[in-house]
């Protein structure tokens, strides 16, 4: 990420003059973004396809574009399957659905401890349904399977 950390935001804004200048000095810094432009950057950064995204995620491709340009708003479950397929760090997964108002991960959920380990593990979203499957858990739907 190319941020800055919280707390040097909050440094800065503790000694700044003006607001209005330190609005401006640190424009990019404030997460005015959507998740589509997230997962676009990702796949610019990664130098994927977006026809390699839809067809690891599982994710209707309209839907998919639609989400990408913002008309959409995807639940929790479709950002995961996209994040998997990505292969994002677990960080930064984290990162983008608190920036985007989405509930975080929770190790202590036991849903979300498995799609961390999947995170972590680089596991694809088949193989992740799979896994909750095995234990009675809700999927990250639309598995082949």
């Amino acid at each position: 990420m190319l941020s800055m950390d919280t707390e040097k935001i909050l440094k800065k804004l503790s000694d700044t003059k003006s607001i209005t200048e330190f609005l401006q000095e640190n424009k990019e810094q404030f997460n005015l973004a959507s998740i589509g432009d997230y997962i676009e950057l990702e796949i610019k950064n990664k130098k994927l396809t977006k026809a390699s995204i839809i067809r690891k995620s599982g994710v209707n491709k309209r839907f998919f574009f639609d989400i990408l340009s913002g008309k959409k708003t995807p639940n929790r479950r479709y950002i995961i399957r996209i994040f998997l397929a990505l292969d994002i760090d677990f960080a930064d997964v984290q990162w983008y659905l608190k920036a985007c108002d989405y509930p975080q991960l929770y190790a202590k959920n036991k849903r979300d401890s498995i799609i961390i380990y999947c995170l972590n593990k680089k596991i694809c979203v088949d193989e992740c349904n799979r896994m909750l499957n095995r234990v009675g858990l809700e999927n990250l739907g639309f598995e082949n399977v």
